[in-house]
């Protein structure tokens, strides 16, 4: 039949239209809405004409019953209004298309009319899960669970308010309600996953690692248990089993976040051009290809060869003008070529809100150091001081320990060296320059002390 191939196509408009309507030009606009019409009305159709043959088969249950004698342990759970059907196949319709709030309302009607359909509420209690209406989900999971018997109920509703705790960023609550699924449906692999994830999120890799085994145990195909455990063995750096899942993970899928993810392990070994090779197998897809413009230069300037990089970084930039990430590696090379003006060319395009980025503020800072403007530098450092993360807190200790000195105030350096370090562990250019500071201070030991930590942490 057409409906799978149908559905397809209705899946990819839709997500045409949330990636281009957002940001597309007024005069783009009316092109975006008359597509969203149209699909609307198509669907309406479709589902109207649906509803009429649900009319006429309900009517030919209620003439022969016998026609659903292979299905009487459900039976009695479908004998309901034939309005009521029609309503529930219509809903599953706007359900299957991702049109959760229209789903919402029509189930709505449905639980109202027929309160002990349980489908009716799974349903409903799932489209308001998607629909971002979590605790009134909750409510519908847990009145299933207190009125049914059937494991294959209870377990999924159980399943569903370990997700709700998910949402809600509750990982020791939702591992409660994962472990109880199991203990009714031992083979339930998306829970047997979604511990996995909880236990993952929570930095207790050696916990997740036997839930993505037990998950794969039950489906082999399970590439996403293949991706995390290969990001777990990443964690201890495992190489091995890491380029292992990696490999397997991809061979299921050529998923572009699996892509992606090999790409960072050669970047983090140093073997950057295979780390090019699989960045450049990103570019034919549309939402990555900018990361994959970013990562080919960003692996050619680690190589030494500026003007590759320059070029890779170009290419993104005719596409895309205003690509943060790209403007910025450019502006960045640059300074590090010593063309300031093209640093200060593409700051005077950056809109002042991103200007408050951490990296951009770093730039000012270091552009002010070199031009010998080392208040304003100290300024600006202390602004990113003052910002949340601690990464740009270590980035400001760091280039206000640069100012200081440039200026000769050695001491002052070490202090803020010392507190960028101790903001951003794996970080080695604080302590290269505190090791700096110290050999102007005429304390070899110190220095060697310094620069010795970061070889073994090399």
């Amino acid at each position: 039949m057409f409906q799978p191939q149908w559905i397809e196509i209705v899946e990819q408009t839709l997500k045409e239209i949330e990636a281009n309507y957002p940001d597309s030009p007024l005069k783009d606009r009316q092109k975006w809405k008359g597509r969203f019409r149209q699909l609307k009305k198509s669907c309406d159709q479709l589902l109207e004409s649906w509803s009429a043959i649900e009319e006429r088969v309900a009517q030919l249950i209620h003439e022969h019953p016998e026609l659903m004698n292979d299905e009487k342990e459900v039976e009695e759970e479908f004998w309901i209004h034939e309005s009521v059907v029609r309503q529930f196949r219509q809903g599953q319709g706007y359900f299957n298309l991702t049109m959760f709030h229209e789903a919402k309302d029509l189930f709505h009607q449905v639980v109202h009319q027929e309160p002990d359909f349980l489908l009716g509420r799974i349903y409903l209690g799932l489209s308001q899960f998607h629909a971002g209406e979590l605790e009134e989900s909750a409510n519908h999971f847990h009145l299933v669970i207190r009125t049914t018997t059937q494991d294959v109920f209870v377990g999924f509703a159980t399943h569903m308010l370990g997700c709700i705790e998910v949402k809600q960023g509750n990982d020791t609550q939702a591992i409660k309600h994962f472990r109880k699924v199991i203990s009714i449906i031992p083979d339930h692999s998306d829970s047997w996953f979604n511990l996995g994830t909880c236990y993952y999120r929570m930095g207790e890799y050696h916990e997740a690692i036997p839930h993505f085994y037990h998950a794969l145990n039950i489906n082999e195909h399970d590439w996403e248990s293949m991706h995390y455990l290969s990001n777990c063995y990443r964690h201890y750096r495992e190489w091995g089993s890491v380029n292992f899942w990696r490999m397997a993970s991809y061979e299921k899928t050529h998923h572009p976040i699996v892509m992606i993810s090999i790409a960072h392990d050669y970047e983090e070994m140093g073997e950057h051009d295979k780390a090019i090779e699989w960045y450049r197998k990103l570019i034919s897809n549309q939402e990555h290809r900018f990361m994959a413009y970013h990562g080919i230069a960003w692996n050619f300037w680690a190589k030494h060869d500026a003007d590759s990089s320059l070029l890779w970084l170009k290419k993104g930039l005719t596409l895309d003008p205003k690509n943060p990430n790209l403007l910025f590696t450019f502006a960045w090379i640059s300074f590090l070529q010593g063309q300031d003006d093209k640093v200060e060319k593409v700051l005077s395009h950056i809109p002042m809100e991103a200007q408050q980025q951490p990296n951009w503020i770093a730039m000012r800072s270091r552009l002010s150091t070199k031009a010998g403007k080392t208040p304003e530098a100290i300024q600006i450092a202390e602004e990113m001081i003052e910002q949340e993360q601690s990464s740009s807190q270590a980035m400001g200790h760091y280039q206000k320990g640069r100012a200081l000195l440039e200026m000769g105030q050695v001491t002052e350096a070490i202090e803020q060296f010392q507190e960028a370090h101790s903001r951003l562990k794996n970080w080695r250019d604080p302590i290269f320059y505190q090791g700096i500071c110290h050999l102007i201070e005429g304390r070899s030991d110190l220095m060697q002390q310094c620069w010795k930590e970061i070889c073994l942490s090399s």
